[in-house]
């Protein structure tokens, strides 16, 4: 069973409301992070880092306890729910691959996601924050180690994010067909009116690897751009 689906119209108030104040908290927490001490801001790091791993836990509980719980539809199985898990936990352990995993798919994904928002369980008081909350999160962890920490991706690591993408459509295909879900869209395409969701199944997924390989290569650009513009060595990946 999958529950219905609630559409939020772009450029409605609370579409407006939702992305300003998303991205003034981002803003702000980056900002707030950069005034710390190293210890302290090590600490807020790990705090955020475990906040953004809670919210899914309080999510599920949430949905089971007004029994809008089920696994074909509630687990975190969608590039955004995967990447908001990966975000806290990189805010933890600064890990590198996972980080350009972050900056290279999942902010493509969250940013598409405040564009078109389409809410998989309902748009109450809580649903909704949490909708905004989930995915503020995934743009702040990696904007968070960029800007405060000096991180950024390998040159190069727009071929990891290619192949963990292929990695993850069979994946989450495989848990579909097992499931009789629709994570990540491949069963059935979103109801969100999206010019980069072409024709139905299965040609609107060719779409979806079309304009994947574009967002890979435009948000590997930008952010290689963005960190030699601020004077921060660009790692390079090692060939073993």
């Amino acid at each position: 069973m999958m529950v219905d689906h609630h559409i939020i119209p772009p450029f409605t108030p609370i579409w407006w409301i939702g992305i300003l104040l998303s991205a003034l908290g981002i803003w702000g927490i980056i900002q707030f992070g950069k005034g710390l001490s190293p210890k302290k801001e090590k600490q807020f790091s790990i705090f955020l880092g475990v906040l953004l791993i809670l919210r899914e836990l309080v999510r599920e509980i949430y949905l089971y306890s007004i029994d809008s719980w089920f696994i074909s539809d509630s687990l975190p199985l969608h590039l955004c729910g995967i990447a908001a898990v990966t975000a806290g936990i990189i805010l933890i352990n600064r890990n590198q691959f996972w980080l350009e995993f972050i900056l290279i798919l999942g902010i493509p994904g969250a940013v598409h996601s405040f564009l078109t928002p389409e809410l998989t369980h309902g748009n109450d008081a809580y649903l909704l924050f949490e909708y905004y909350f989930s995915h503020s999160g995934i743009i702040l962890a990696g904007l968070y180690l960029v800007f405060v920490h000096g991180m950024s991706p390998r040159i190069g690591s727009w071929k990891n994010a290619f192949w963990v993408a292929q990695g993850l459509l069979v994946f989450i295909g495989l848990m579909n067909f097992i499931l009789k879900s629709n994570y990540m869209y491949l069963s059935k395409k979103p109801l969100v009116s999206n010019p980069l969701i072409i024709g139905d199944w299965p040609f609107y997924i060719l779409g979806f690897e079309i304009a994947g390989i574009i967002h890979i290569f435009l948000f590997y650009g930008f952010f290689i751009w963005v960190i030699n513009r601020s004077a921060v060595q660009v790692p390079v990946i090692e060939k073993d």
